[in-house]
């Protein structure tokens, strides 16, 4: 982020006149309280790094700064929601995956290493990045609607994979 010079007296007067509703604002709308902190600093750390922070006593500005700080709110919105989804998921796949839950690592890595590159990387970026199915489709360049189809696919191979790994309850006992 580009930083532009700004004459303190003008910004430390906007910042005075605009705190106090800014946190207010953020504190209304953002589901995480514990992170109001960090999205009022965000909100004006990006007001400095834009040609707004030049000319804090325009008319605009201020509007600006909201326009920061509801744009900050949806970005922790969908984090927060791709974190909730990624937790969801990822339970989803691990009971599906295997029945042991202390699969070792090393069995699932080459499970997953041997499935197609396309397939390993629709699994990594749904279950380790937490991507959407609709940014999944626009990072492999596929339908929206294609993605949830393909990583059925995925993890029914991969579930097969690793069940191929695990010794049958005949070979357990000897």
């Amino acid at each position: 982020m580009a930083t532009i010079a700004t004459d303190k007296e003008p910004f430390s007067r906007f910042y005075e006149a605009t705190s106090g509703a800014i946190r207010a604002y953020l504190l209304r709308h953002c589901r995480d309280r514990d992170s109001v902190d960090d999205l009022f600093q965000i909100t004006y750390m990006k007001f400095l790094g834009s040609k707004m922070a030049s000319r804090p006593q325009s008319s605009d500005a201020r509007a600006y700064l909201y326009r920061i700080a509801s744009n900050a709110i949806k970005d922790h919105g969908r984090a927060w929601h791709r974190r909730m989804r990624l937790s969801k998921e990822s339970r989803h796949v691990r009971a599906h995956v295997a029945d042991a839950p202390s699969l070792p690592d090393i069995a699932l890595r080459d499970a997953l290493a041997s499935l197609p590159r396309r397939q390993q990387q629709l699994l990594w970026l749904l279950y380790v990045e937490g991507f959407s199915h609709k940014e999944v489709a626009r990072i492999m360049k596929v339908r929206p609607a294609s993605v949830r189809v393909l990583a059925f696919r995925a993890r029914k191979r991969l579930s097969s994979r690793l069940a191929a790994t695990q010794p049958s309850d005949g070979e357990a006992g000897t």
